[in-house]
């Protein structure tokens, strides 16, 4: 039985919360058939290891490309499609 992940939104909170970015900040989500992208838009975040392995582990995303341009930053995670969603109730 694969692992239940959470729903993107809850993912989005997540990321925004464990990098700690405050300003200027939005998501992007993108679902391309089998996978799943959320891209984090922001000028002001932290992250470290110990914030990438604890992003992994709670939503099921992986950090697979990161840009700087002009004091911006993106950072696209991302995540195979073909999982167990959890549902609310």
């Amino acid at each position: 039985m694969k692992p239940t992940l959470l729903p993107i939104d809850e993912c989005e909170e997540w990321i925004w919360d464990i990098l700690d970015s405050t300003k200027d900040c939005g998501f992007e989500y993108i679902a391309d058939g089998s996978r799943d992208f959320l891209i984090f838009n922001t000028n002001d975040f932290h992250a470290d290891t110990k914030a990438l392995y604890k992003i992994k582990r709670i939503t099921g995303m992986r950090l697979v490309q990161m840009s700087t341009h002009g004091g911006n930053s993106q950072l696209w995670f991302y995540r195979p499609r073909n999982h167990h969603t959890q549902q609310h109730s």
